[in-house]
């Protein structure tokens, strides 16, 4: 299995990306912040489905960001993609030799919780019924976790997340993705040290409640010139 975060990468730029990521043959790539025009979802799934026919692609698709405002230096072609904004994704593909197709997406909240789930209700999550060749049914749950800056709604999709496993418990589960949270870290400046505290005490709280396995990238997977974190889990 993988999970990478390209970004934020638009979906050019991140192509060369995601093939590294699929010569690997995993049988679960999670990918997240891949940066597609508005409106292009089903395009760009079709496409991905061409380029590597042993998989199935899905996505989620979160809220619109200005692409003139939010570009990093990389700019979209207007090749029948860009229409000047675009959606933050997260995408999750299952390999054919180990998934039967269609896997069901799951509603992970209910519609009228999505006020107080913020930007995270809006295709940051990706939750998945997936089952095997075998007939196993597994969760496989792909996310981009809110900032540090945000624990309060860090816990309150913690606390969501949980309450849908708890509708099956017993079953496989699989999550990974950018939790944006750590059990390791170096290097941070006093004024941030509390976000990030509560962030992780948070989310090592998660991983006890649900009674999951933890496995994190010996490498710190976010590195500046100040610190460095484990961010990206399963």
């Amino acid at each position: 299995m993988i999970s990478w975060n390209l970004g934020p990468l638009g979906i050019h730029a991140a192509q060369p990306y995601i093939a590294q990521a699929m010569r690997k043959k995993a049988a679960i790539v999670m990918l997240q912040e891949i940066r597609i025009p508005r409106g292009s979802k089903f395009r760009v799934q079709r496409d991905f489905r061409r380029k590597y026919p042993v998989y199935e692609c899905y996505i989620a698709a979160g809220s619109d960001v200005d692409l003139v405002a939010d570009t990093h230096g990389d700019q979209v072609p207007s090749d029948g993609y860009n229409d000047g904004r675009a959606h933050i994704t997260v995408v999750t593909f299952l390999h054919k030799r180990v998934f039967r197709p269609k896997a069901l997406v799951v509603n992970w909240h209910k519609p009228r919780e999505k006020t107080a789930l913020e930007h995270m209700a809006h295709g940051l999550v990706l939750w998945l019924d997936a089952m095997t060749h075998e007939g196993e049914h597994i969760n496989i749950i792909n996310i981009h976790q809110a900032t540090a800056r945000w624990p309060d709604l860090q816990r309150c999709v913690n606390t969501h997340i949980q309450a849908e496993m708890n509708k099956s418990e017993g079953r496989r589960r699989i999550m990974g993705g950018d939790l944006n949270a750590a059990t390791s870290r170096t290097g941070y400046s006093i004024p941030t040290k509390s976000y990030f505290e509560k962030v992780d005490n948070q989310f090592q709280e998660f991983i006890q409640r649900t009674g999951e396995s933890l496995i994190q990238s010996e490498a710190h997977a976010r590195k500046d010139l100040i610190g460095g974190a484990s961010l990206d889990d399963i």
